[in-house]
């Protein structure tokens, strides 16, 4: 019988190639490119649907810049590994070199724009080549009534030269949905962003330069479906107009200055905010901020200040935020500070049990991480009624990034009662008192046992028979492998006395730990079928 040679007809339908295309693409990360390019060769009717996957996702334009006849390329004369060779044109571009180019980036949906390997996005591939400034000027002047990129959706750019403006916005169409600018410079930053006002209303997420200040009183109305911007310090009219966005949903700035806070407090937006990171020198700036946001729909709180905060500061930050959102939807909570608490430590810089229980009313909590300049006053009791109000709690750190210095009056029982009420797990950091064990032998977790967790953070806890806390440690978490201690600390922070003592100490808990994980896998073997039939049939025969 001779073969049918007949395609099926589903292989004629453009939007079926393109889907089975596009998970050979998923599939095959390295050989992708390769495999894509000979479909487009083995089949005409694969061509175009082949051609639509390998060219719609590009982390460079270098490709596609080689794909023009007249491009060569020039070797660098430099040592040294970043020096990359050069794109250049040998002749200018003619019509056949522009139908070329055009034909293929018609076709690009995503691409990220790089000058050099020192530019490269960290999560896109690296550029093979750097692009010569002769490429740029000859793209920046297409053939009349073409549209370089007609369908890009999302472009990544750090190219900081005065050639690339005029080529940069030329990419710039009304279909652009995605714009990083993230890492050019102030000058080149400056003169662009007039450009994007009118030139892509359909902005949905936007990465600005985190330092400049930028004073554009309406800049964000020209983006009404503006939903995810990261920027730097804006002017207190610029932050307005961001707040009365309709679907802002995420926000990364930096607080600058607030001149007007009396304004900002009488016009409160930002009510569709679901996740707000600040960047701004001391807490201040962040409470002044925080009273002109109001939404229930905020999941997640991110603060990162320079100057070192105290409890008094923590105390108002939590008790504003408590009234500008739900607290029951809350689910990310984090404020990290990078100085020391000064002369005046502990005294300001203690969290007492008051402040602690503000917390309590976040029940959604599934991260909570303080790492400030602060101590805790903290025991087994206070951490007990917390983790009671936490059930979905996920990950956990209460100033282990910088330790407590002092004796925390947490023990081990508390850490007990801490799993015990927040069964979801799988990250920990807490400072401890773990000098007497004080816990019973046999089963030191009490049947307790949390597997998800893997790593510990202790900060600067003091600990006494690392045996003993061993043995603890893994009937809890059996896949317990690390111990963190004392890996933040020292420099400008207080060490505790005996510190040295102590870290050896913890170190010497973190060796012990994989004998004892061995022992309790075989304590607690699988329970698959054939072992329960097993277990069954000893049952029966007892």
């Amino acid at each position: 019988m001779v073969p049918s040679t007949t395609v099926h007809p589903c292989l004629l339908v453009s939007e079926i190639l393109v889907n089975i295309f596009a998970e050979v693409n998923e599939r095959d990360e390295e050989e992708a490119a390769r495999t894509l390019a000979a479909l487009c060769r083995t089949c005409r009717a694969f061509r175009e649907p082949a051609m639509k996957v390998l060219w719609a996702h590009l982390g460079t334009l270098v490709p596609l810049i080689r794909c023009i006849p007249c491009v060569k390329i020039i070797k660098s004369k430099g040592k040294s590994q970043d020096d990359l060779p050069t794109l250049g044109l040998e002749r200018d571009m003619s019509s056949a070199d522009w139908e070329i180019f055009l034909s293929h980036s018609r076709l690009v949906l995503t691409c990220g724009y790089y000058v050099s390997r020192r530019d490269k996005h960290p999560v896109l591939n690296s550029p093979s080549h750097d692009i010569g400034t002769d490429i740029l000027r000859a793209l920046s002047s297409p053939p009349p009534s073409s549209t370089v990129f007609p369908h890009l959706r999302k472009i990544r750019w750090t190219d900081s030269r005065k050639d690339s403006i005029r080529f940069f916005r030329l990419i710039l169409t009304p279909a652009l949905e995605f714009l990083d600018m993230s890492s050019i410079t102030d000058s080149v930053y400056s003169v662009i962003i007039p450009s994007i006002n009118d030139a892509c209303p359909s902005l949905r997420i936007m990465h600005l330069p985190k330092w400049p200040f930028l004073h554009l009183p309406d800049m964000f109305d020209k983006w009404p479906n503006l939903a995810y911007v990261t920027s730097g310090p804006l002017a207190d009219a610029t932050i307005q107009s961001l707040g009365r966005l309709a679907h802002l949903a995420s926000m990364d700035i930096c607080l600058h200055k607030l001149h007007d806070i009396k304004s900002l407090v009488e016009n409160p937006g930002f009510s569709t905010l679901r996740r707000l990171v600040l960047r701004a020198y001391n807490i201040n700036l962040v409470t002044a901020f925080m009273r002109q946001v109001k939404s229930v729909h905020l999941r997640e709180v991110k603060c990162y200040l320079p100057q070192g905060t105290t409890a008094a500061g923590i105390q108002e930050w939590i008790t504003i935020l408590l009234d500008r959102c739900m607290p029951r939807r809350l689910e990310i909570l984090e404020i990290e500070d990078y100085a020391d608490a000064g002369a005046d430590f502990p005294d300001q810089f203690t969290l007492t049990p008051d402040t602690l229980r503000l917390l309590s009313r976040f029940r959604g909590l599934t991260t909570l991480d303080l790492a400030t300049a602060c101590t805790y006053s903290l025991d087994d009791t206070t951490l007990t009624q917390l983790a009671i109000c936490w059930p979905s709690m996920q990950s956990i750190a209460l100033g282990t990034h910088w330790g407590w210095r002092q004796q925390s009056d947490v023990t081990l029982k508390g850490l007990l009662f801490l799993v015990r009420h927040c069964p979801q797990l799988e990250s920990i950091g807490l400072v401890m008192n773990a000098v007497t064990t004080d816990i019973t032998s046999q089963r030191p977790g009490g049947g307790i046992r949390r597997p998800k967790v893997t790593s510990l953070n202790v900060g600067d806890s003091r600990v006494g028979d690392p045996l003993a806390v061993a043995a603890f440690l893994s009937d809890v978490f059996p896949r317990l492998l690390s111990v963190d201690a004392f890996n933040h600390l020292g420099g400008r922070r207080r060490p505790i006395s005996a510190a040295k003592e102590h870290e050896e100490k913890w170190k010497e808990v973190e060796r012990l730990l994989p004998a004892f994980s061995k022992v309790r896998a075989q304590e607690h073997p699988p329970v698959g079928p054939r072992r329960k039939a097993f277990f069954l049939e000893e049952l029966y025969l007892a």
